[in-house]
């Protein structure tokens, strides 16, 4: 059986990592109020001059795939493939996870189309997933989309993701771990290290960016899964603070990790701010 694996832009901005894998992925949309709803693809973000709009106070919003748009790309996607696993959104920051499972659920799906129930997973974490998942197929470690699944939450319970936002209150009108922000947003000029899961969970405030990035590289140092190996991926935005991003890698420098940078994927600026800053833990 030949099995291709479909994400969407929350994963990545940057697509290109798919070339060559059996991945593929299928946008998710920005709406400005009153203007332009757009697929989130790195030609629009630059015509629409997302960055500073946002920047600037512009109130863009998310928006996920339509039914169509879905039917569309599996259509494709069958065409060469035998069945698709498809790993949206996490169900916490969208409801893209509710749209899919529903057109699953049409006749000409059923046995074809498999929808991982995300309920955790974000950002980098989603890409690194796919592209592991990927390797598991090439290699032959898993053939069915039962092995796939069962390797989802094996893998899923290694993978460490966090975000400090740039802006709380912005992360909180949109309803996005409400309950841990609102203890903490009259907190002055504080900053929040956020693990993200199925419950969002606070592990660190902090008056400088350095002692939040300490936080990360503990997990490094004192989790034995990323003992024998890991790759830290350090995410930010176009336009966050040069001293914000020097502090971080310094502080990973003067405490030995290694570490490759990304940008964050487009949609979560719309959420937390332009000054968002991410990191995601895997093991090697």
């Amino acid at each position: 059986m030949k099995i291709g694996i479909l994400v969407d832009s929350a994963s990545t901005s940057q697509p290109e990592l798919y070339k060559g894998t059996c991945v593929e992925m299928i946008p998710l949309h920005v709406t400005i109020s009153g203007g332009a709803d757009i697929k989130d693809t790195a030609e629009n973000i630059k015509k629409y001059d997302f960055y500073n709009q946002l920047a600037n106070g512009a109130d863009w919003k998310t928006s996920q795939a339509s039914p169509g748009e879905l039917e569309q790309k599996w259509d494709e996607m069958l065409t060469r493939y035998d069945h698709i696993v498809h790993l949206p959104i996490t169900a916490n920051l969208s409801s893209m996870l509710a749209t899919t499972q529903m057109v699953a659920n049409e006749e000409k799906y059923i046995g074809k189309v498999t929808v991982i129930n995300n309920q955790f997973l974000a950002a980098q974490g989603l890409k690194e997933m796919a592209l592991h998942l990927h390797k598991c197929l090439e290699e032959g470690k898993v053939s069915t989309p039962e092995e796939v699944l069962k390797e989802f939450y094996a893998f899923g319970e290694k993978i460490y993701v966090a975000v400090i936002a740039g802006d709380l209150r912005k992360l909180a009108r949109g309803g996005r771990a409400v309950k841990l922000i609102s203890t903490v947003l009259n907190i002055f000029k504080t900053k929040v290290l956020i693990a993200w899961g199925v419950e969002p969970k606070k592990e660190g405030i902090a008056r400088t960016i350095s002692s939040l990035a300490e936080k990360v590289a503990e997990h490094i140092k004192k989790d034995k899964i990323y003992q024998k190996g890991y790759k830290l991926i350090f995410a930010s935005t176009p336009l966050a603070s040069e001293k914000m991003l020097t502090a971080i890698r310094n502080t990973f420098k003067e405490q030995n990790i290694n570490f490759v940078e990304e940008p964050v994927p487009h949609l979560y600026v719309v959420h937390a701010g332009v000054q968002t800053v991410g990191f995601t833990i895997i093991p090697a």
